[in-house]
């Protein structure tokens, strides 16, 4: 991902997490600031219709953000999108964990289908009475 991209990826954000989703600044600043920030695009036919962020801090990894354009799902580009971050964690990381709402099946699914385990609930993660699971896959 780079800063041109930031663009069509907030209003991916925007459109897959209406009430939770990260504006232009936190987007920026994972670019420009976090040493431990990689952040991804998923284009088609030269428009970005997916990206995912991920931090890797020595040897676990973190999915912070991931999304596809509402107009292209159902068509494998999430689980393929997964697939490349898991390859690319692995290469430095021994897990990778995220959290996903407990009311999104279909990413609960995807993520389950990806051999991701459940290991908990963070209460409220989303806001009040908005649940997240935190979900985890060995990679090693």
């Amino acid at each position: 991902m780079e800063i041109d991209d930031l663009e069509a990826v907030h209003e991916i954000e925007t459109a897959s997490f209406p009430n939770t989703s990260w504006n232009m600044e936190s987007f920026l600043k994972e670019l420009t600031v976090n040493q431990f920030a990689h952040y991804f695009v998923m284009e088609e036919n030269d428009e970005i219709v997916g990206y995912c962020g991920l931090w890797m801090v020595i040897d676990q990894s973190q999915i912070t953000t991931i999304a596809i354009a509402k107009h292209a799902r159902g068509n494998g580009l999430g689980n393929a999108l997964l697939k490349y971050v898991k390859e690319y964690a692995a290469e430095q990381s021994d897990f990778l964990s995220l959290e996903v709402s407990v009311d999104n099946e279909p990413a609960m699914k995807l993520y389950e289908k990806e051999d991701f385990k459940y290991g908990g609930v963070r209460k409220d993660y989303y806001g009040p009475g908005k649940d997240a699971h935190v979900m985890w896959v060995k990679l090693k």
